[in-house]
């Protein structure tokens, strides 16, 4: 499984974060939302569509802020798929002497889940069962 979109379901009334990350078994995805730059200038949603997902993984209850691609005013989905920039990434703290999270597409769930693991954060995994609706 490899990593093809990283969303923010939102913060609680403690002002912890939720994120999805979002797996599938290919990388090639054919989203024209995704070619849009920047990607915050999009209107409508661009997470993948849902014949592309395979596996959602949940962190839940977190105090990680992730910068997300599709928020950029710089630069769209695309060049995150192209590697130009990751997916997702941690909130640069000059405070915190620990290296950035960062959340590459193509990454293996893995490998996220390891990255995540070695800050004491898990990701719930859940299959999707309703794929070809």
């Amino acid at each position: 499984m490899h990593l093809i979109y990283v969303n923010e379901i939102g913060s609680d009334y403690k002002g912890q974060k939720q994120y999805e990350f979002v797996f599938s078994e290919t990388t090639e995805i054919d989203m024209g939302d995704w070619f849009v730059i920047p990607a915050s200038a999009c209107q409508r949603s661009k997470s993948p569509d849902i014949e592309y997902v395979d596996v959602v993984g949940l962190l839940k209850d977190t105090d990680l802020q992730l910068e997300l691609v599709q928020d950029s005013d710089y630069f769209g989905v695309i060049d995150a798929v192209d590697g130009v920039i990751a997916l997702a990434w941690e909130k640069f703290d000059i405070e915190v002497e620990v290296s950035r999270l960062t959340f590459k597409f193509g990454e293996s769930m893995e490998n996220v889940t390891k990255k995540l693991k070695q800050r004491s954060y898990i990701l719930l995994k859940e299959e999707i069962k309703f794929k070809n609706v």
